[in-house]
C-alpha cells in the first residue's frame, strides 16, 4: 500500500516532484488575480456602494406623471381664443446624472449652457429637487434647438427632452386682461396646490379666467409605470392611465364685438390724446358680459413663453400701468353718472315728486362752503327728469341734503355700488360707498370728534353728485345701468356661457342670477329712465353724436365728469358715459371710462355711440350663441 503524502514513480526509476515550474507560476497568477478581484470588490462595496445602489434603483419601475392638456377657451360662438401649441423642455432625473465629480461638473456646465440657467442656480435647483423625480429646466425650446440638443443626449446621462403643450393666446393685446395667462407655480402656491396633485414645475392660471376657472381648465393628470435604465432613459412602459384633458369653456364674449369695442375705445383715446380707459358691455336681460376691454393691454404670450426681465420691468414701471385691468380693478369716482341713484332715493323716499321743481343756480352754500354747478349761470327751475338731462349739480345737492348720507348710501348699495361682483376672475374690486360711519372708522386720528372724523353736510351733497369718497369700477357701472334698463334687477355679471367636458358633454350652462332688486317703484324708475332718455335726445347737445354716427338715440344715457385728486376747483377729472338701448325693451347696456378725461360728453360719449353703431349693425350675429 502506498502511504499518503509520498511521491513515488513506479517502474524502478528514481523519485521526482509532481509540480513543475509552470504549474507553480500559474498558481501564483491565480492567487494574485483573485486578490485583485477581492480588492476591487471591496472597493465597489465600500466606496461606490451608494452610487451603484442608486443606479440599481434607477434601473427599476418608476411612476411618471402624464400631463393633462389644458382646456380651450372659446367665445360665445365657438371661436378659439387660445391654443395649446407643442413645446419641448430639457428634463433631468438628478440621481441619474454623471457619477464621478469631473464628469458631473462637465455635465452641469453643459446643462447650464443648453438651458440658459446660471450654473450655480442650476446646482441649487437639482439639489432641492426629488432625486428620482423629473425636473424641468429652462425656457421652452424651439424645434431647431430640440433637434440639436437631441444629438447630445447620449453624452448627458439622466437628461431627456420632454414634449408638452404651451398656451398661445389669440388677440392677446385685446383679450389679455380677460383671458389672463398661465405661469409656473410659485413657492406660496405650491403649499396649497400640492395636495391637489399639482407638480412643482406645473403651470397654473395666474390672472383672468385662466386663474378664475383653473379647476375647470386644468383637467386630470394621468400616469405611467415605466422601467428606467441607469441613464434615466425609459426602457419600456409597464402600465399607464391616460390623462383627461381640461374642460372647454365658452365665454359670453363675442370676439368681433370685443375687437370693435377695443377699436372704438382706442380710437377715442388717440383722438383726445389720452392713454388709458375701459369699457364693459353687458346684456341687461341675463348679466352676460358681451365685451370687456381695458387699455393699455399687454401681450400675455410674453408670460407663457418665459418673460424676460427687461420685458417684465418695462410692464411694471410703465406709468400707464398696462397690467391693471381697469374694467374690474380700476376704482374711480363716478361723478354725475351717480345722479340716478340720488334721484331714485329722493323719489322713493317721498322727498321729491316727479313734478317737484327745484332751482339750478350756479352755486349753493353749505356750512360756510360754496359748492358750484358746472354752469356759471342759473339754469332756472326744473323737475328731476330735466335735472338729469342737463346734469344740474345744484339740483342734486338739494336732493342729497334732503335724503341724507345714510339713506343715500343704502340706495347706492342696493344698486350694487361698494360690492365686488364675483365674476369668473380674481382681482375684482368693490369700489367704496362712504357714509358717516365709514368716515369715523377711516379718519386715522384717535379723536373721533375732530373735523377729520365728522361727516359734514358738504360730504353729503358732494356724495349726491358722485363725488366725496365714492368709488366704483367700469364693471360695476355696467351692472348699475343694466339694472336701470331692466326694471331694477341687479344681475350677477358673468363671463361664462357654457362649459363642456373632454367628451363634449355639457357640464354647466349659465343661468341668470338676480343679486338684488332695487327698492324703487316702476313709476319712479320710469322718471329716472326718462331723464336719461332726454339727455341723449334733442335739444340737448349729446344728441349730436348719435346724429353724426347715424345711430338712433333710442335709449337712455348719462355722462359724468368726475373730479379726483383732492378738493376744491380745477381738479383733474375722469370721463364716464353709461348707456342702455333700446328704450322700451333694452338688450344692451354699457359703461365707458376715459382716464383723465376732461369732458365726458366730448370724450367718453362718442366712444359709446361708436360701440352702439357696431352693435346695431351686427346684433343678429352677436346674440346667438352655441346651444347645449
Amino acid at each position: 500500500m502506498i502511504e499518503r503524502g509520498r511521491w513515488l514513480v513506479l517502474g524502478g526509476s528514481s523519485a521526482r516532484q509532481r509540480w513543475s515550474f509552470q504549474l507553480v507560476a500559474l498558481g501564483l497568477l491565480a492567487v494574485v488575480s483573485l486578490s485583485v478581484l477581492a480588492v476591487k470588490l471591496a472597493e465597489l462595496q465600500v466606496s461606490e456602494g451608494s452610487s451603484l445602489a442608486a443606479l440599481a434603483r434607477l434601473n427599476s419601475v418608476h411612476r411618471v406623471v402624464l400631463e393633462a392638456e389644458r382646456g380651450i377657451i372659446y367665445d360665445r360662438h365657438g371661436v378659439a381664443l387660445v391654443q395649446n401649441a407643442p413645446a419641448w423642455n430639457l428634463e433631468v432625473i438628478p440621481a441619474a446624472l454623471a457619477l464621478t465629480t469631473p464628469a458631473r461638473i462637465a455635465e452641469l456646465t453643459e446643462l447650464a449652457r443648453l438651458s440658459g440657467i446660471p450654473e450655480d442656480e442650476l446646482v441649487v435647483s437639482i439639489q432641492n429637487a426629488d432625486s428620482y423625480g423629473s425636473l424641468r429646466l429652462g425656457p421652452n425650446l424651439t424645434e431647431a434647438q430640440q433637434l440639436a440638443i437631441n444629438e447630445r443626449l447620449p453624452g448627458l446621462p439622466g437628461v431627456t427632452i420632454r414634449r408638452h403643450a404651451v398656451r398661445t393666446y389669440m388677440n392677446s393685446m385685446v383679450l389679455g386682461h380677460v383671458i389672463g395667462y398661465v405661469g409656473p407655480i410659485d413657492e406660496v402656491e405650491i403649499k396649497s396646490l400640492r395636495k391637489l396633485g399639482y407638480q412643482p414645475d406645473e403651470l397654473v392660471g395666474k390672472v383672468g379666467v385662466e386663474a378664475g376657472l383653473e379647476s375647470r381648465l386644468r383637467g386630470v393628470d394621468g400616469w405611467a409605470d415605466v422601467v428606467v435604465d441607469a441613464r434615466g432613459q425609459v426602457v419600456r412602459t409597464l402600465a399607464s392611465h391616460s390623462p383627461i384633458p381640461g374642460s372647454s369653456v365658452y365665454l359670453s364674449l363675442d370676439l368681433k364685438l370685443e375687437l370693435a369695442t377695443a377699436a372704438a375705445l382706442a380710437a377715442g383715446l388717440r383722438r383726445d390724446h389720452k392713454t388709458a380707459g375701459a369699457s364693459v358691455v353687458v346684456d341687461p336681460r341675463s348679466g352676460e358680459v358681451l365685451a370687456m376691454v381695458s387699455i393699455p393691454g399687454y401681450d400675455t404670450n410674453l408670460f407663457t413663453h418665459g418673460i424676460s426681465r427687461a420685458d417684465y420691468a418695462r410692464l411694471t414701471t410703465d406709468p400707464n400701468r398696462p397690467l391693471l385691468n381697469r374694467a374690474i380693478a380700476g376704482q374711480y369716482a363716478p361723478g354725475s353718472t351717480f345722479k340716478m341713484v340720488t334721484a331714485t332715493a329722493g323719489l322713493q323716499e317721498g322727498l321729491i315728486r316727479p313734478d317737484t321743481l327745484l332751482s339750478c343756480p350756479s352755486y349753493l352754500s353749505y356750512g360756510g362752503w360754496v359748492y358750484h354747478n358746472w354752469a356759471s349761470y342759473s339754469l332756472g327751475y326744473m323737475n328731476v327728469a330735466k335735472a338729469l338731462a342737463v346734469s344740474c349739480d345744484t339740483f342734486f345737492y338739494q336732493v342729497a341734503a334732503r335724503v341724507g348720507d345714510v339713506t343715500l348710501a343704502r340706495y347706492a348699495r342696493a344698486y350694487g355700488f361698494g360690492t365686488a361682483k364675483q365674476i369668473e376672475m380674481p382681482g375684482v374690486q368693490p369700489g367704496l360707498v362712504p357714509d358717516r360711519i365709514w368716515k369715523q372708522l377711516s379718519c386715522g386720528v384717535p379723536d373721533l370728534n375732530s373735523d377729520l372724523c365728522r361727516w359734514t353736510l358738504g360730504d353729503t351733497v358732494t356724495f349726491g353728485i358722485g363725488q366725496s369718497a365714492l368709488l366704483t369700477t367700469p364693471l360695476n357701472q355696467a351692472v348699475y345701468v343694466a339694472a336701470i334698463a331692466n326694471g331694477g334687477k341687479v344681475l350677477q355679471p358673468t363671463l361664462v356661457h357654457m362649459i363642456r367636458d373632454a367628451a363634449g358633454h355639457v357640464t354647466f350652462t349659465q343661468k341668470t342670477q338676480v343679486i338684488n332688486t332695487v327698492p324703487v317703484s316702476p313709476g319712479n324708475l320710469a322718471v329716472v329712465r326718462e331723464g336719461m332718455r332726454e339727455e341723449i335726445n334733442r335739444p340737448y347737445h349729446m344728441n349730436y353724436w348719435f346724429v353724426h354716427a347715424g345711430v338712433p338715440a333710442d335709449g337712455g344715457g348719462k355722462t359724468g365728469t368726475a373730479q379726483w385728486g383732492g378738493s376744491g376747483l380745477d381738479l383733474p377729472t375722469h370721463a364716464w358715459f353709461v348707456f342702455f338701448a333700446p328704450f322700451a325693451q333694452p338688450y344692451v347696456a354699457m359703461s365707458i371710462f376715459v382716464e383723465r378725461g376732461e369732458l365726458s360728453e366730448v370724450e367718453a360719449a362718442p366712444i359709446g355711440v361708436d360701440i352702439m353703431r357696431y352693435f346695431r349693425g351686427h346684433r343678429s350675429a352677436i346674440e346667438p350663441a352655441i346651444l347645449p
